[in-house]
This record gives structure tokens, C-alpha cells and sequence, in this order.
């Protein structure tokens, strides 16, 4: 089983780096960012990956024991989810609006297994046929995106309208993942090669995928989108540091971003309505570290 986290490490990938990728705007127009860090109560680690409109969180953190567990964090509430007994690294990577989240652990046999969470309840998650699940996003009408694994050890993007699942397959990818999805069933995804150092964004809509790479980027993660269809990136420059990109769909424009005390280590993952934008990066101590960021016009 090729198991992926999802690029926790950093990938050896070449980009030419966007200092702001945003040739349309004035100095007027460039959006601004505030950052805050975002962490569970007592941890050693926070991931955040989803955010909704009310400012709830989806993650995981690290406790002082070491050990993983997925979250919902709402300002200062943390509900802690974990898998049953067996399982490890439980985390989040999705969360709708009526704070049903979607995300996976490894079973006992170190398996990836796909779950919804919501009021308490862990429901399975399982695309027919796979022999693993990776959930990573549920949007309001409870449509779930994420990827499985074949038989034959193939990764596909997957679709769940409550009702059949769907596949998402890129031709020639050695690798397909869909990450969110919004209210109008708009779906992220992204490709990996067979050594996961390169890849594209795609955008599936009425069932046809459409390229979204960042302008000048070789490799473009594309995870968040909203509403009104802005998105986020993470992308990696020459010298192999990650950082996030907005796209806003109102101008057509990119803007690249850093958190302040994370430059060259800021990966982009979550965005709701209000341009608010959750991530990570990796401190001076290589700890993970949540953040939450406000973006102004």
C-alpha cells in the first residue's frame, strides 16, 4: 500500500517562484494577509487542513504523549476523534457547514479507512471495491471527494453524491486525488507521477476536468475552494520551499503567501467564504504548526 500523507515532507520539485503572480493588479488591489497560529489545547503538533464559514477548524494535533488525533477545533473547543482500538493517526481533512467532517485513519493492519464524523457518530466511508479510502472533503449537500486504492495498488479521485460513488481519473496520472468540493459540486484535484515530485491542478465540473495550474508553476497542489470558486495552492520554488497561493475568481488574479514565522515551509490547504485560509508549516524544531489567516482586499 502506497501510503500517502498528503506531503508532510517536502518534495525535491522545481517551480519558478511567483513572487506575486498577479500581473492585473495594482498595489491597491494586492490582498493582504493576517496570520494567526492555530493549536489544540496541550499539543506538540497541529495540522489544520479544512475551515468552514463559522471559523470551525478540521485537523489533527499531537499530544504530549505523541500520539495523533483528528479534531474539530472551534476557537478554544477541541472534539477530539478517534479511530477504534487499533487504529492510529486519525485525522480531518474535511468540514461542511453543519460541522460534519470527513477524514481517515489506519486500521490495525496500518490499512488507510475512510470515515464521516458528525454529532459524535463514525460512520465508514468506502469506495466499492477498494482496498483503501481517503475522504478529504464534504460540502453541504453532503457530496464527499477524496481518493481509493485498487487492487492493483492504483490511486484514483473518487465522488460520493449520496447516493452512487464516481471515479475521477486523469489520464496518464500516476496518481488522481480530490481534495474539496464546494456547494456547487465543484471539485479540486490534483495529479502525483510515479515518484510524486510532479504533477497538476484540475478542477472537475459536470463531470469534466479542466487544468487549474498556477501561471509559471511546474508543480501546483491544488486543495481549497469556495463558493464563489476562489482556491488555494501550495507550490514548491527551485530551491524546494513551499508556499501558498491565492487565486481570487472575482479578478482572475494569484497572490502568493508566506506565513511570517514559516517562510519557505507554508502549505495552503482550507478556505470558506470569507477568504479565511487555514494550513501549515514546519518551525525551527521540523514541528508541524497550524495557521489560520484572514485575507483583505
Amino acid at each position: 500500500m502506497k501510503i500517502r500523507r498528503l506531503f508532510n515532507c517536502f518534495l525535491a520539485v522545481p517551480v519558478a517562484l511567483l513572487a506575486v503572480i498577479a500581473p492585473a493588479q495594482t498595489s491597491d488591489s494586492t490582498p493582504t494577509f493576517k496570520f494567526s497560529n492555530v493549536k489544540a489545547k496541550g499539543a506538540s503538533e497541529t495540522d489544520t487542513y479544512a475551515v468552514n464559514n463559522a471559523g470551525e477548524i478540521a485537523g489533527d494535533y499531537v499530544d504530549s504523549a505523541g500520539t495523533q488525533h483528528g479534531m474539530i477545533l472551534n476557537g478554544s473547543k477541541l472534539t477530539t476523534i478517534d479511530g477504534p482500538s487499533g487504529s492510529t493517526v486519525p485525522a480531518l481533512y474535511g468540514l461542511n457547514n453543519s460541522e460534519t467532517g470527513v477524514g481517515w485513519y489506519l486500521d490495525s493492519s496500518a490499512v488507510p479507512t475512510g470515515f464521516m464524523y458528525s454529532n459524535g457518530v463514525m460512520t465508514t466511508v468506502a469506495y466499492p471495491g477498494a482496498t483503501a479510502t481517503e475522504p478529504n472533503g464534504i460540502n453541504d449537500n453532503g457530496w464527499i471527494v477524496g481518493s481509493y486504492f485498487d487492487k492493483n495498488n492504483d490511486e484514483y479521485g473518487f465522488y460520493w453524491d449520496t447516493k452512487k460513488y464516481h471515479q475521477i481519473k486523469v489520464k496518464g496520472a500516476y496518481a488522481t486525488i480530490a481534495w474539496a468540493i464546494n456547494n456547487s459540486n465543484t471539485i479540486t484535484v490534483y495529479t502525483l507521477d510515479s515518484s510524486s515530485t510532479a504533477g497538476d491542478g484540475y478542477l472537475w465540473i459536470n463531470k469534466k476536468l479542466t487544468l487549474a495550474d498556477v501561471p509559471g508553476a511546474s508543480y501546483s497542489v491544488l486543495h481549497g475552494i469556495d463558493t464563489a470558486g476562489d482556491l488555494n495552492y501550495t507550490i514548491y520554488d527551485s530551491s524546494n520551499n513551499r508556499h501558498g497561493v491565492l487565486y481570487q475568481a472575482s479578478t482572475g488574479t494569484y497572490t502568493q503567501f508566506d506565513d511570517p514565522s514559516g517562510v519557505g515551509s507554508t502549505r495552503a490547504d482550507g478556505i470558506n467564504d470569507s477568504l479565511e485560509m487555514v494550513g501549515r508549516y514546519t518551525n525551527s524544531k521540523n514541528a508541524n504548526v497550524g495557521f489560520k489567516v484572514t485575507t483583505k482586499n
